[in-house]
C-alpha cells in the first residue's frame, strides 16, 4: 500500500535520496515523487518544464508504515506520515488507480493534446486520453486541464499540461 509522507517544500528529492541511501530497504518497496510536465511561454518562445505534482509530498509503498516511520523519524527533512485520528492512512485504491493511470514509467504525467468540441475537451493523445471525465475545467491560456483527485483525505485540484489545437 502507498502512504503519503509530508516533507519541506523544495526538499522532496533530498528526502527521497535520504530515504534511498539511509532507510532500511526491507521496510519499503518504492519512494515516489510524481511530476507533471507543462509548457511555459516566454514571449514568443516556449519550453517544457517538469514540476512536482504534489509539492511537499512523497508516496511510500510499504507493508509496515509504522516501522518505516520509526526508521526515518530522525531524518531532518521528514515531517510526518499523513494520518487521521492517530492512524496512518494509506492511499485509497481509487486514488492509487487514478494516479498510476496518469503517470508514466518515469513517474511523470506528460502533456496531453486535444481540441475543444463545444464546451467539451476531446483528448487525442497523452495520459488524459480516455479520461476526459476527470477534467473539471480547462485553462487554455495557461495550457492546463484541471482535474480533481480525492487525495490527502480531501478533494484536490490538480493542474495538468494540455495543448489544445484547432479541430
Amino acid at each position: 500500500m502507498y502512504y503519503v509522507l509530508w516533507t519541506n517544500a523544495g526538499k522532496e528529492e533530498k528526502t527521497r535520496q535520504m530515504i534511498q541511501n539511509n532507510a532500511d530497504k526491507s521496510l519499503y518497496k518504492r519512494c515516489l515523487i510524481p511530476y507533471r510536465v507543462k509548457r511555459h511561454y516566454f514571449g514568443s518562445a516556449s519550453k517544457l518544464v517538469k514540476m512536482i505534482l504534489f509539492p511537499s509530498y512523497l508516496f511510500i509503498e510499504t507493508d509496515n508504515i509504522k516501522e518505516f516511520a520509526d526508521n526515518i523519524k530522525w531524518f531532518p527533512e521528514f515531517k510526518v506520515v499523513l494520518q487521521m485520528d492517530d492512524v496512518y492512512c494509506p492511499l485509497g485504491k481509487h486514488e492509487e488507480s487514478v494516479l498510476f493511470q496518469l503517470i508514466n514509467d518515469k513517474d511523470v504525467i506528460d502533456i496531453s493534446k486535444g481540441y475543444m468540441e463545444g464546451d467539451k475537451v476531446r483528448i487525442t493523445e497523452g495520459p488524459l486520453m480516455g479520461h476526459e471525465n476527470f477534467i473539471k475545467r480547462v485553462k487554455p491560456r495557461q495550457g492546463v486541464a484541471v482535474i480533481e483527485m480525492d487525495i490527502f483525505n480531501r478533494t484536490t485540484e490538480v493542474p495538468l499540461g494540455l495543448e489544445l489545437t484547432q479541430n
